[in-house]
């Protein structure tokens, strides 16, 4: 091997170790600040009363910030509120999948379908399951938020934070749901609190 060979491979390994130290240990800055806690309890007749988790499940999410609430309108109308938040620095804890965890907790999903959900000007995309344990039933909107949008896909949500990572972005996220009794009325109730408290959810969080 000639001397400009071995040079040539030499940078590319030096290259090779930096950047991957650089993407091991680098963790990019998040702007601005997370404040789930600050989340409103009350608006447009609905009243909110925070649910409390518990320290199992807090334990195995292991998020920076989570909120959970069950709001209740004036006919009596339910609906359940979770958002949890992990910074880029949180190594310990993950977003657990619905598709995943509910199972494991007994349910079963039903149907699955794909849910166009409005923020302001824009629309995206989010998932609503069916859900089913003995008589109940429920359904649950949900999505995940990254530097590059929402999305309800597993597999986009870690590419999401792939990319994020070799773009030495933050790679930061979070998890948003909605749960509601399955019937007309429960979820034309939760399709109204959404698109009215969505705002509310957006504004502390960092995206």
């Amino acid at each position: 091997m000639d001397k400009k060979s071995f040079r040539i491979i030499l940078l590319i390994l030096l290259f090779t170790f930096i950047a991957t130290v650089v993407l091991r240990y680098y963790r990019a800055p998040v702007k601005r600040s997370v404040s789930l806690e600050m989340i409103s309890l009350s608006g447009g007749g609905w009243t909110g009363q925070l649910d409390q988790l518990p320290k199992p499940v807090i334990d195995l999410l292991s998020p920076d910030q989570f909120f959970s609430a069950n709001y209740t309108d004036s006919s009596g109308s339910v609906v359940q509120v979770f958002v949890d938040y992990y910074s880029p620095q949180n190594t310990t804890g993950a977003i657990h999948s619905p598709r995943n965890c509910l199972p494991g907790s007994g349910w079963v999903i039903a149907h699955s379908q794909p849910k166009t959900i409005a923020y302001g000007d824009r629309r995206f995309s989010a998932g609503r399951l069916l859900l089913t344990l003995g008589d109940s039933r429920q359904v649950m909107d949900f999505w995940y938020i990254t530097r590059f949008g929402e999305t309800a896909s597993d597999y986009v949500l870690k590419l999401n934070t792939m990319i994020s990572s070799l773009m030495l972005r933050p790679t930061d996220k979070a998890f948003v749901r909605f749960v509601a009794a399955d019937n007309p009325e429960s979820i034309a109730a939760m399709e109204r609190f959404e698109r009215l408290f969505i705002t509310e959810i957006y504004d502390h969080l960092p995206f």
